[in-house]
């Protein structure tokens, strides 16, 4: 891939007052996200959900409840995925939460959908993240298509609050577009 695009991702929302904040942050840089949100926290906060769609952001499928692959059986973890899809009424991208896909589940999947796993992992939701680190770390793993993973959640607020903005300055300043996938 030689076009300059990055594809920011936010897992874990919406949250009513973090996922406001991500919307403002990314329209500073006239950049648009995918959120993969969680189906309860999507019912809870219907209205963050309808505000990113009216921003131009992607809502997709995280789960209803945020649970592991590798530990739930077959039968709960589409009835899981097909949950969120009723409450965000999507069927195009998935993610599994923590990255644990079952397998026993993929052919049903990727009838459905395109899973969307990443090359950037900014880990924000680490409560000891050495911030500046980590903002080296990412900008430099950074590439063309690349898919970077951020969370809108309360555990990741703090780190959130403080890489996105410089990253997201850094993109623009090296001339990344930011999109939805």
């Amino acid at each position: 891939m030689t076009e300059k695009v990055v594809y920011l991702t936010f897992d874990d929302g919406p949250h009513p007052t973090i996922t406001p904040w991500v919307i403002a942050e990314l329209d500073k840089v006239g950049a648009k996200g995918t959120f993969f949100v969680v189906g309860e926290n999507a019912e809870r906060y219907a209205k963050t959900v309808a505000d990113l769609q009216a921003n131009g952001h992607e809502v997709a499928n995280h789960t209803q409840h945020h649970i592991k692959g590798w530990q739930s059986s077959k039968e709960l973890y589409l009835k899981d995925i097909e949950e969120c899809a009723k409450v965000i009424g999507s069927k195009r991208l998935f993610r599994p939460p923590y990255g644990q896909i079952n397998l026993g589940c993929m052919d049903e999947l990727t009838g459905d959908y395109e899973v969307i796993m990443w090359d950037v992992l900014t880990k924000d939701y680490l409560k000891s993240l050495f911030v500046k680190r980590a903002q080296k770390r990412i900008q430099k793993a950074t590439r063309p298509g690349s898919i970077v993973v951020f969370h809108d959640s309360e555990k990741a607020e703090k780190n959130l609050k403080e890489l996105l903005p410089e990253y997201v300055q850094f993109l623009k300043s090296e001339g990344y577009k930011m999109e939805v996938l």
